[in-house]
């Protein structure tokens, strides 16, 4: 729940971002669902890369950054972006440093309407560096340079993605550094 999430600092320039889910779709009616991503850098400015689990059953094994849909009793959208850093990392985040990028994905399955999701990404300061994945939702995690995140490889790990533009968000963040 939200109301243990421990207190954060944020710049004034993400002020958009701290209100509840539900105002922002009504503001934003173009979208259905929310989810955020955190980018955390380690000290030697590496980020942080999680693995799905094996047997999960959307994109299992892929490599992404942690987040996760805002929930409704998420207090606001950064609320929610520091609730699921800490539920699939462990860290504590203790600011939202900024908003790194945005995209949109569509949910499309026959004989329904298509949902449109948008995904916010911010990259975070942490407490400290000590991740704890979740087992459930993911297998392993490593922290990747730019020029690893470029050539899809940690050492002997390779590094496969969702989409492009999932790999795109990784490097948009050193970019925004």
């Amino acid at each position: 729940m939200t109301a243990s999430i421990p207190s954060f600092d944020y710049p004034s320039s993400l002020e958009a971002y701290a209100i509840p889910a539900e105002k922002f779709l009504d503001q934003h009616a173009e979208y259905d669902v929310l989810v955020t991503g955190a980018i955390v850098f380690n000290q030697h400015g590496k980020l942080l890369l999680v693995q799905r689990a094996a047997d999960e059953r959307a994109f299992p094994n892929y490599w992404e950054i942690p987040g996760g849909k805002v929930d409704d009793t998420d207090e606001t959208i950064l609320h929610a972006a520091v609730r699921e850093l800490r539920e699939e990392a462990g860290l504590e985040a203790t600011r939202v440093v900024r908003k790194v990028t945005q995209f949109t994905f569509l949910d499309e399955v026959p004989g329904r309407p298509t949902t449109t999701w948008l995904k916010l990404v911010f990259e975070m300061e942490v407490k400290q560096e000590d991740v704890v994945l979740d087992p459930i939702e993911h297998q392993k995690y490593l922290f990747a340079s730019e020029d690893e995140i470029v050539k899809d490889k940690v050492g002997d790990v390779d590094l496969v993605y969702i989409s492009p533009v999932n790999k795109a968000v990784k490097l948009e963040a050193f970019a925004r550094r």
